[in-house]
């Protein structure tokens, strides 16, 4: 049975998970700029990270996955409602539920199983929004870059969304709806602002925030030898 929600417009971000989170928003009847959005999750971080078990070392300029979209609904006061599931069938009726109500759902996913994307490297940690699904396709929303809204097969989709690995989650899927009218935006920036400067400043790890960035720095020798051809 077909449930694909009609005149659906597009979120134009280049960042997934602000686009998807965007995508909500406007959706719900809420416009903010992908900065604007960036901001009030808190987004800006850092991470580096080398283990002897990777390649080559990871370093990420943003918070943890998640984190995004549920600080972004907590300073617009929404409600945030996320499931997860190790069942491929339940995460499939958790999604058709809301599209049946006309309610388009995030998905987190890997998305090397995507059929639109054509860099197939394994990413769990991305984001996309599905608006409506038939009996072979989902249709989505993504960024601008991958080219807006797409479809990929379903059962594509059920292994990007089961997938394992860094960064993955259970069959994550969350929708957003106003709990009330939005706050005043210039308290919440501020607020936002001020938080993200202090798990800056106040990492739980060596490896994060500005002490990450030291520790980049210092094995920096040592990184560009990775980098060269063997």
């Amino acid at each position: 049975m077909s449930h694909i929600i009609q005149g659906f417009v597009p979120y134009e971000g280049v960042h997934c998970e602000t686009t998807a989170m965007g995508n909500l928003l406007q959706f719900a009847g809420i416009r903010l700029s992908e900065p604007m959005l960036f901001g009030l999750g808190e987004g800006l971080g850092f991470i580096y990270w080398d283990s002897k078990n990777m390649d080559f070392p990871f370093i990420g300029g943003r918070i943890k996955t998640d984190r995004l979209s549920a600080r972004i609904a907590s300073r617009l006061n929404l409600t945030h409602r996320v499931q997860e599931t190790s069942s491929i069938e339940k995460a499939r009726k958790n999604v058709q539920s809301c599209l049946e109500r006309g309610i388009p759902v995030g998905l987190k996913l890997d998305s090397y199983y995507l059929d639109y994307f054509t860099n197939k490297v394994h990413f769990a940690g991305h984001y996309a929004v599905i608006y409506g699904m038939d009996e072979e396709y989902a249709y989505m929303a993504d960024t601008r870059q991958q080219g807006g809204l797409l479809k990929t097969r379903l059962d594509r989709l059920a292994m990007a969304r089961n997938a394992k690995g860094p960064m993955s989650s259970r069959n994550l899927s969350f929708t957003i709806e106003p709990a009330g009218d939005l706050p005043p935006l210039k308290p919440a920036v501020r607020s936002a602002l001020s938080q993200n400067a202090h798990d800056f400043l106040n990492p739980p790890i060596q490896n994060a925030g500005h002490k990450g960035i030291l520790k980049a720095a210092r094995d920096s020798g040592r990184l560009f030898v990775y980098s060269l051809p063997e």
